[in-house]
């Protein structure tokens, strides 16, 4: 889907919020997903998160859509989850469904900032909110007016 289409759905971003990324929803539905998004970039910080505690308040961000490296995430039961890569079908996308975990993958974010690898994502603890009421899901930005 070129940019252009991807980003034209700027109008039905409700107000107090921005688009910031789009991606493939996993599943489908109409609940509300908000809460601080935390980069997990490597399985020390991922372990790190989850003995922290916040993980069911907080939305996990990777790298990837690898099983092995975001299954503690999985299991403390994350608010939500989100990828740069990965697809519906893989072993991770198929895993949040059956943990009941929205989760939005291979999200192209359009603002944020720079990862040690040079990836474009929104700073830790930025409260993002995905929209999974289509098949392209949505992660918009609160912004404080």
């Amino acid at each position: 889907m070129p940019r252009e289409e991807v980003y034209a759905t700027d109008a039905a971003v409700p107000e107090g919020y921005e688009l910031v990324g789009t991606g493939l929803a996993v599943v489908e539905e109409e609940r509300v997903v908000e809460g601080p998004v935390v980069w997990l970039d490597s399985p020390a910080a991922v372990l790190q998160f989850v003995a922290g505690g916040a993980a069911p308040s907080s939305i996990a961000l990777s790298r990837g859509g690898t099983t092995s490296f975001m299954a503690p995430a999985l299991a403390c039961g994350v608010l939500g989850l989100l990828t740069l890569q990965g697809a519906r079908e893989s072993h991770l996308g198929i895993l949040s469904r059956e943990y009941g975990i929205p989760c939005i993958m291979s999200v192209e974010f359009r603002s944020g900032v720079r990862s040690a690898r040079g990836e474009l994502i929104p700073p830790d603890g930025t409260i993002l909110r995905l929209d999974l009421s289509t098949s392209r899901g949505r992660v918009l930005r609160r912004v404080d007016r």
